[in-house]
């Protein structure tokens, strides 16, 4: 399903939790990241799980904006969680995503 938008904003709620709000410097939510500057290597991944082409196909055709959550990258923008959210982005024809940049040496 490709779209005519290039972003979909993810709900604000996401981008809320209370663990960010006590920890902005592991946490920091961003807007409209650009898509092909995200970078994949599985080592970063907190589920090195194989995409499933029905989990990815679930989120396109069943696409809900309330189950639209950020992705989690590095500060050096590797993918480590949302592997089927990025693809399906991808594949709907999105040019940007939300993210939550992930510091993990300061936790």
């Amino acid at each position: 399903m490709k779209t005519k938008m290039d972003y979909i904003p993810s709900l604000e709620h996401f981008k809320e939790y209370s663990i960010y709000k006590k920890h902005p410097a592991v946490f920091k939510p961003v807007d409209k990241v650009q898509i092909d500057k995200i970078k994949i290597d599985k080592k970063y991944f907190a589920f090195p799980n194989p995409i499933s082409e029905r989990d990815v196909n679930h989120i396109i055709n069943d696409f809900c904006l309330e189950g639209w959550e950020p992705i989690y990258i590095n500060p050096d923008y590797f993918l480590t969680d949302g592997q089927h959210r990025l693809e399906a982005a991808k594949r709907m024809g999105l040019k940007y995503i939300d993210v939550i940049i992930v510091n993990e040496t300061l936790m």
